[in-house]
């Protein structure tokens, strides 16, 4: 199965990175994988530039996960954002950056299949689920 997306993977936990980065290619998705901001441009300009999704790690050497998708938005207005944190979502660190609807979150640890579903959210291949109504069981 190809989706012909292309996803900017920048986490510095290695196997996190790996383990993750083999998931997405499983499922078909084009993945450029950095620990960092630095390789993460890198990486990018080698392939082309050519980014549908950023999947990071908040909390990241040099310039963080929400900092480095910041400056990408600059370029690409467009671009989505899957942020990846072990701290909660209320956290202030992760609640600046959940702005708009091309920014997702998903806290760590997590389950590979709600990734992949975080991700087909955010890339809108899948609808996002409608919010619970209060008083349903």
């Amino acid at each position: 199965m190809s989706t012909s997306k292309t996803i900017l993977l920048v986490e510095d936990d290695a196997q996190l990175r790996l383990l993750v980065k083999k998931t997405l290619e499983e499922n078909g998705y084009s993945v450029v994988a950095a620990a960092d901001s630095t390789f993460a441009s890198a990486a990018a300009r080698m392939r082309g530039g050519i980014i549908d999704l950023i999947l990071a790690d908040i909390n990241l050497p040099g310039l963080t996960g929400g900092e480095y998708a910041d400056y990408l938005r600059t370029i690409n207005s467009n671009l989505k954002i899957v942020y990846m944190s072990g701290a909660p979502v209320q956290d202030s660190d992760v609640m600046k950056h959940l702005r708009g609807d091309t920014a997702f979150f998903i806290a760590k640890p997590f389950e590979l299949k709600d990734l992949l579903l975080t991700i087909q959210r955010a890339l809108g291949q899948i609808q996002n689920p409608p919010p619970d109504k209060e008083g349903d069981p």
